[in-house]
């Protein structure tokens, strides 16, 4: 006899989500919002790799190369995961402003920036030019910041 179980729905959301290349296909509201921070905190995660592996002096490309990767394939997803009505209405911890969905322009200028910024350090990492690392890891941070200044909210005290 089988047991019910909730883990199905969350293996077909998984799947889906792989398929689809972006965090937020098909999400809307809260659970748009929660994939949205999700997948940022796993981009800041990908940040931090690659800079803990340039403080080393002697970075393992391996790790860098891979997190670069992964970071440039999801900078390119990014302006899909926020549709609208997922904002803090929906979801109280997001702090995307509503700059977002009422500039949309000004946002899809950052959101380039970055998935350009992105585009250039996973380059410069498959090439292995770990002498090129630190710029290209700065020039993704100012893409990062440009975008978090404009259309994120400051923390909360």
């Amino acid at each position: 006899m089988s047991r019910p179980t909730t883990l199905g729905p969350l293996l077909l959301a998984g799947v889906i989500f792989i398929a689809s290349g972006s965090v937020a296909a098909g999400l809307t509201g809260a659970a748009a919002a929660k994939a949205r921070m999700a997948e940022m905190k796993a981009q800041g995660a990908e940040m931090k790799a690659i800079f803990e592996q340039i403080k080393t002096g002697a970075p393992d490309m391996a790790v860098v190369k891979a997190q670069a990767a992964k970071l440039d394939t999801s900078s390119k997803s990014l302006p899909t995961w926020f549709p609208p009505g997922s904002g803090r209405s929906a979801e109280p911890k997001s702090r995307a402003l509503p700059l977002i969905w009422t500039d949309s322009a000004g946002f899809a200028t950052k959101a380039k920036a970055l998935a350009v910024a992105t585009t250039k350090l996973d380059a410069v990492a498959q090439a292995g030019d770990a002498a090129a690392l630190g710029p290209a890891v700065h020039e993704v941070g100012a893409a990062c910041k440009g975008c978090h200044d404009t259309f994120k909210a400051k923390a909360r005290a």
